[in-house]
C-alpha cells in the first residue's frame, strides 16, 4: 500500500540569468579560433572581479572578421622572452574573451566603426600585460588600415614606457613580414611606416610638451605611477579627428591614494559597472580577488588563482606561492604583495553602502502621504560656493524606518565642467526634475533658502528641526533662524555623525523591496552619491562618511551627508502624536 506521505519536492536552485546575445557571439567565436589555432586555450575558469556591461542594442554588432585580422595578425609575431621566446603569438581565451574581441568586434552597425573607445584593463604583475599591449600597439601603428597613425605608448616616465615600446620595436624587427613592410621604418626610439606615413613611439609623462597629438592608438602604462594627468589628458584630447581611436590603460592597482590619476579613472569605471554613469565607449575589466568575501584568506591557493588568469602559463603557481609565504612572514611586505599579486587596492577607505540594498530601499514615494501634515526633520549640507548643495525632507513612517525626500543644487555655469569630470547627466538630471541649477558660477544660497521654503510648503512637511553642518553656513543659518526654523549645529566628527551613519547603514542594509526602511523613491541623484559614499572608522568602531576632495576627486555624497544629518535629530525622539507646524513653514 502506497503511503499517503508525499516525498517533497526538493527546490530548484534559481536560474542563471541568460547571457547577453553579444557574450555568447564571443564566445561561440573563441571555440572556432581555438580550433584554428588562433587562440591559446587555457584551464583558468575563473571571471574578472569587475567588468562594465559590453555594449547592446538593435544598432551592435559583432564583426567576427575584423577580431581574427587582430589574431592573424598577432600570429604574425614571435614571443620574446622565457620558455615562450620564439614561439608564434597566439592570444590566451580570456585575453580574447575580455579584451580582444570585445574591443575590436563590436561595432555600430550605422557607422561601421568600433563602439570602444577606452579601454581600461587592470589586471596583477606576470599576467603578460605589457606583452600583451605592444602587441596590440602594433596592430593600431601597422594593420588598422589607418593613414597616418599616431600611436603612444605612454607611462609616468620614460623608460617605463619603453616596457611595452621595447618589444613593439623588438616584435616588429623579428616579424619577417613587418621587418620586409616597414624596413628602415624600424627605429631605435620609434617606428615608422613607410607607405601610411604612421608613427609608433613612447612618450613619457612631461604632458606639458606633448599638445597637439593626433592621437589613433595610446597605450597608457601603469597608471597608478602618473602623478599629474597632463600626458594622460594629451592622449585622450588627442583623438578628436579619428574615426575610430582606441586608448588603453594597463595597470595595476594603487595604494588607495584619493583624488589620484588611477583613482579618478577607476571611480568613473566603477560607476558604469554599477549602472550610475552611462557610457558605452569605455570597456572596463578588473581581475583581482574579492577581498571582502567571507573566509577570504589571501595567501590560499584558491585566492592566487582567482586573480591571475594567467596562472601556470604567464606567471607561475609556485612563484606566487613564494610571494605570498613573504608577505606571511613580513607585514611591511604584505601591502605590497596585495596590491601587485592579488590586485587589492591597500589603504583605501571603505565602501560602504551596497547598490542593490539601496535600490531595494526606493519603494514608492508619495510625497502627500510621506510628509503632508506630518512632523519632519531637515538637513542641510551647504557647498563651497563652486559645487553641489543638498537638503533632506526626513519624516518617520507610520511603521519602522523614514521617507527621505532631497533636494540637490549646482550652479549653471559649472554644470558642463562637472558633468565631463563626475561622467554623471546633470544636464539630464535637470531637464528631468532631479536637480536644480542656480544662477552663474556660484551657488545661490538665498535661491536655496527659497527652494527649501516653497517645497516644505508644497509638500506640507512640518519641519520640527533643521541640522546642518556649520562649516560654511552661518548666514544662511540666520537667515533661517529669522524665517522661524529651529537650526541644529551637527560637528562632522565621530562623536556627532557615528550613530546616525549606522542607523543609515541599518535601515539599508535591512530594507527589502516589499518592506524598505528609507523610502527615497529612487532618485538618480542620491542613487549616484550612494554609491560614491566610503567611511572611516575609528580604533573604537566608530564611523561617519567619508567626504572626497572635492579637487581632486569626482564623487561627491552631499546627498547622503544631509540624510545623516537629518537622521541625528530624527533618530533622538519618536514623532510627536500631533505635530506643531513651525512659525514661518
Amino acid at each position: 500500500m502506497a503511503s499517503s506521505t508525499s516525498t517533497p519536492t526538493r527546490p530548484r536552485p534559481p536560474r542563471k540569468p541568460p547571457r547577453p546575445a553579444i557574450e555568447r557571439q564571443i564566445d561561440a567565436a573563441i571555440k572556432r579560433w581555438e580550433a584554428a589555432g588562433l587562440v591559446e586555450p587555457t584551464t583558468w575558469k575563473g571571471a574578472p572581479l569587475l567588468r562594465t556591461p559590453l555594449p547592446a542594442g538593435p544598432d551592435v554588432v559583432f564583426d567576427t572578421d575584423a577580431v581574427e585580422r587582430v589574431l592573424k595578425f598577432f600570429a604574425l609575431l614571435r614571443q620574446l622572452i622565457g620558455r615562450w621566446s620564439g614561439r608564434r603569438f597566439v592570444l590566451l581565451d580570456w585575453q580574447v574573451r575580455y579584451l580582444v574581441a570585445p574591443v575590436f568586434g563590436l561595432k555600430s552597425k550605422t557607422t561601421g566603426h568600433r563602439i570602444i573607445r577606452t579601454v581600461w584593463f587592470e589586471i596583477p604583475r606576470k599576467n603578460g600585460k605589457s606583452t600583451l599591449c605592444s602587441g596590440l600597439a602594433l596592430y593600431l601603428f601597422a594593420a588598422d588600415r589607418e593613414q597616418g597613425a599616431q600611436v603612444y605608448t605612454a607611462a609616468g616616465d620614460r623608460s617605463q614606457a619603453g616596457i611595452v615600446f621595447g618589444p613593439c620595436r623588438d616584435m616588429a624587427a623579428g616579424s619577417p613580414e613587418l621587418a620586409r613592410t616597414l624596413g628602415k621604418g624600424i627605429r631605435r626610439h620609434y617606428l615608422e611606416h613607410p607607405r601610411t606615413r604612421s608613427i609608433l613611439r613612447a612618450l613619457s609623462s612631461d604632458g606639458a610638451r606633448q599638445q597637439g597629438l593626433n592621437v589613433h592608438g595610446a597605450i597608457i602604462d601603469e597608471v597608478h605611477v602618473h602623478k599629474t594627468p597632463d600626458l594622460i589628458d594629451a592622449l585622450e584630447t588627442g583623438v578628436g579627428s579619428r574615426t575610430q581611436p582606441l586608448v588603453i590603460f594597463i595597470t595595476t592597482a594603487d595604494d588607495g591614494a584619493d583624488g589620484s590619476v588611477y583613482a579618478t579613472k577607476r571611480e568613473y569605471l566603477e560607476g558604469i559597472a554599477a549602472g550610475t554613469i552611462d557610457d558605452r565607449t569605455f570597456l572596463g575589466v578588473v581581475f583581482g580577488v574579492d577581498h571582502t568575501g567571507p573566509g577570504f584568506d589571501p595567501f590560499a591557493d584558491a585566492s592566487l588563482i582567482a586573480a591571475n588568469p594567467g596562472i601556470d602559463i604567464t606567471v607561475m603557481l609556485d612563484y606566487l606561492q613564494a610571494k605570498a609565504a613573504e608577505a606571511r612572514q613580513s607585514p611591511a611586505q604584505l601591502n605590497r604583495y596585495l596590491r601587485l599579486h592579488l590586485n587589492i587596492r591597500t589603504k583605501q577607505t571603505t565602501r560602504w553602502l551596497s547598490l542593490a540594498a539601496w535600490d531595494a530601499a526606493a519603494g514608492e514615494l508619495d510625497i502627500d502621504q510621506a510628509f503632508r501634515g506630518r512632523p519632519c526633520y531637515g538637513g542641510l549640507d551647504l557647498s563651497s560656493t563652486t559645487d553641489f548643495s543638498a537638503f533632506a525632507f526626513v519624516s518617520p513612517l507610520d511603521t519602522e524606518g523614514y521617507s527621505a525626500h532631497v533636494l540637490h543644487w549646482l550652479p549653471e555655469q559649472r554644470a558642463d565642467e562637472l558633468e565631463r569630470r563626475t561622467g554623471v547627466p546633470l544636464n539630464r538630471w535637470r531637464d528631468e526634475g532631479w536637480l536644480r541649477f542656480t544662477e552663474g558660477n556660484v551657488v545661490d544660497y538665498a535661491q536655496v533658502r527659497a527652494d527649501i521654503k516653497a517645497e516644505a510648503e508644497r509638500i506640507g512637511a512640518v519641519l520640527l528641526e533643521v541640522a546642518f553642518d556649520p562649516w560654511n553656513a552661518a548666514e544662511t543659518v540666520n537667515e533661517m533662524q529669522n524665517d522661524g526654523l529651529t537650526m541644529v549645529p551637527i560637528r562632522q566628527g565621530y562623536a556627532s555623525l557615528s550613530n546616525p551613519a549606522k542607523e543609515l547603514e541599518r535601515l539599508v542594509m535591512g530594507s527589502t523591496v516589499a518592506a524598505p526602511l528609507l523610502v527615497h523613491g529612487a532618485n538618480p541623484v542620491l542613487r549616484w552619491q550612494a554609491d560614491n559614499v566610503e567611511v572611516h572608522q575609528d580604533p573604537a568602531g566608530n564611523i561617519k562618511p567619508a567626504k572626497p576632495d572635492r579637487r581632486k576627486s569626482s564623487k561627491r555624497i552631499d546627498g547622503i551627508a544631509a540624510v545623516v544629518n537629518a537622521l541625528a535629530r530624527a533618530m533622538l525622539r519618536p514623532p510627536p502624536k500631533k505635530a506643531r507646524r513651525a512659525a514661518g513653514f
